[in-house]
């Protein structure tokens, strides 16, 4: 029986890690799927945060190239109305992290947040990719999920 539990285990696990796709929901549009040839052909940045008080650098996508394929408006546009809106990053888990759509766009931030595929010029493990979101500069990783299977963009209110 405990071998059953344990393999059962691994799979889940190997499954949640195999899925390599990221989903983007924009409120009032279709999803959008973004396979890794997709995210791959986007900007890339480097964003360095502060683990267990080490500077970690990741790399991946940069976030608003990804919004931008969903079709949020970003860069000069990036304005009135549409500064009501949130970023959530779904991790498998079920941890989320939440971002004003402002802090994603370089025309309000200078730091990037990324969509992160490598740690220090490695693949991300099981444990935290495929992706994880960045925050570039965070002192603390609380806003970085693991395992981000999903980014969803509405109004906050």
């Amino acid at each position: 029986m405990r071998l059953l539990l344990a393999f059962v285990a691994t799979l889940a696990l190997t499954t949640g890690a195999l899925a390599q796709d990221l989903k983007v929901t924009v409120a009032g549009r279709d999803t959008v799927t973004l396979t890794p040839k997709d995210l791959a052909a986007l900007p890339r940045a480097k964003a360095t945060i502060q683990v267990k008080g080490a500077a970690v650098t990741y790399e991946g996508v940069r976030l608003d190239a990804v919004l931008a394929q969903a079709g949020v408006v970003h860069g000069e546009r990036l304005m009135g109305r549409y500064l009501n809106q949130v970023v959530i990053a779904r991790a498998a888990d079920g941890f989320f992290s939440l971002l004003s759509l402002a802090e994603t766009d370089p025309v309000y931030r200078a730091n990037p947040v990324v969509v992160a595929d490598t740690v220090n010029g490695h693949k991300l493990d099981d444990r935290e990719g495929p992706y994880r979101l960045v925050v570039d500069g965070d002192l603390r990783p609380s806003r970085a999920p693991r395992q981000v299977v999903s980014i969803e963009v509405k109004p906050a209110f």
